[in-house]
């Protein structure tokens, strides 16, 4: 096609609200991202990511097929659409996966769009986050009709996606940088998805040129996985304000998804949105199959977790006795402590009284009779620690210096004697010696 046509052409795809549809090229496929408002460039595990992130396409492990045909609503020029895609694994490559995107749109006038998309999507993780980073990129062809003209365009399209420990996405997306059409269509994308319990929030801000928009949607799991239900405010052709909502069916290795518009302006309004997609999972889990592995996994981690805490239990019963036997060890050095104590008492006040006998010997020259108190009498009963190798007669001999007297310390330290040997580290109280008669 002429140079010359090229205006022509993108006068009838972009700039002619009065007698076709609004830009078509802002549409994107597939039924489960228009529901939640084609805000869908952090949704993991879906391959309509080929069409909306490559990058998450690394989150598929499966070979997959989807097929999905929807349609616009725009007064006199309603709008078809229809999609297929093609995801496989790259073979002998760890979380390396590649998909294939086919976009066609037909609209009454003559306007069309097909588009085919190559891309590839794989991860790594960045030492400083120990967090993956998904990333890919690929190809796009673009074929853009009009009143029997078409006419090619070439590019490329890129994305990248982090995700945080709270469980935020975020990502960067290029898309349609295609070049040969005579008009940029470049769009880059920044999309961020946070999920609360049981349900994604979403919300992509896509800007082409000095035009952006914000597309928000959001999605809730129930019936364990089976099922999600959708809604979100997206793309509107011809300027239709209407909210999308959805419904997806996981009856792996079958996924169902519908989406069907709720005009704002009330229902005899002529614009919105309705699709239908269905997708087989090959090598899949069936639904049940999944649900009783992931009840088994929750099994086995609640075990895991009650063996971590009977663990922590035995250590802390560990770290109690090992306590108590030290407060009985401390309070026994405490015994002997304040035994000694009482014995270096006594020493000192005898000190003092020879202090005091020295100094009056100084100051009295003349012998005089020195007055001898009487010894202080012996307190009774002592404490002694027992020792290793110890035994009561060798004990019995040390304060009474009869061996013979062991019967003594016996009978008042009963608890403390184990096969007729004092217990190492007891505390054994002394009695005093018998009466001479």
């Amino acid at each position: 096609m002429k140079n010359s046509t090229l205006p022509a052409l993108f006068a009838a795809l972009l700039l002619a609200p009065a007698v076709y549809a609004a830009d078509f090229t802002f549409m994107r496929p597939c039924a489960r991202a228009n529901a939640m408002g084609s805000a869908f460039s952090t949704v993991a595990g879906d391959a309509c990511a080929v069409f909306y992130n490559p990058a998450n396409l690394t989150t598929l492990s499966n070979l997959e097929v989807r097929l999905e045909t929807g349609r616009r609503l725009d007064g006199d020029f309603p709008e078809g659409e229809a999609s297929a895609t093609y995801i496989r694994p790259v073979p002998d490559t760890e979380s390396k996966v590649a998909g294939f995107g086919y976009y066609s749109i037909r609209q009454k006038g003559g306007l069309g769009l097909d588009s085919m998309t190559f891309s590839t999507g794989n991860r790594t993780v960045i030492k400083y986050f120990q967090k993956p980073l998904f990333y890919g990129g690929g190809i796009k062809l673009v074929n853009l009709r009009a009143a029997g003209q078409s006419h090619l365009g070439l590019g490329v399209e890129a994305g990248a996606q982090l995700e945080n420990t709270s469980g935020l996405k975020t990502a960067l997306v290029l898309s349609d940088a295609v070049f040969g059409l005579g008009k940029s269509l470049s769009t880059i994308t920044i999309g961020n998805s946070y999920p609360v319990n049981s349900t994604l929030l979403l919300l992509d801000l896509r800007a082409r040129g000095s035009y952006s928009e914000v597309f928000f949607g959001a999605e809730q799991t129930v019936f364990n996985g089976l099922a999600q239900v959708r809604a979100g405010k997206g793309i509107s052709l011809g300027g239709g304000q209407y909210l999308t909502l959805g419904l997806g069916v996981n009856t792996l290795p079958w996924t169902i998804d519908l989406a069907w518009s709720l005009p704002l302006a009330g229902y005899h309004e002529n614009a919105g949105y309705y699709g239908f997609n269905f997708g087989y999972r090959f090598g899949s889990q069936t639904f049940s199959e999944k649900l009783v592995g992931d009840a088994s996994n929750k099994a086995e981690t609640l075990k895991t977790q009650i063996d971590d805490l009977r663990g922590q239990k035995s250590s802390l019963d560990n770290s109690i006795a090992t306590s108590r036997v030290n407060k009985s060890m401390m309070e026994t050095d405490l015994t002997l402590g304040q035994s000694r104590l009482r014995e270096l008492e006594t020493s000192l006040k005898n000190l003092q009284i020879q202090i005091l006998e020295a100094q009056f010997k100084k100051v009295n020259v003349k012998p005089v009779k020195r007055y001898v108190p009487p010894p202080p009498p012996e307190r009774w009963p002592k404490v002694h620690k027992a020792e290793a190798g110890e035994t009561l007669r060798s004990i019995a001999s040390k304060y009474y210096g009869n061996p013979n007297l062991w019967q003594k310390i016996y009978e008042a330290n009963e608890k403390n004697i184990s096969k007729g040997l004092p217990v190492e580290g007891a505390v054994l109280t002394i009695p005093p010696p018998p009466q001479e008669k």
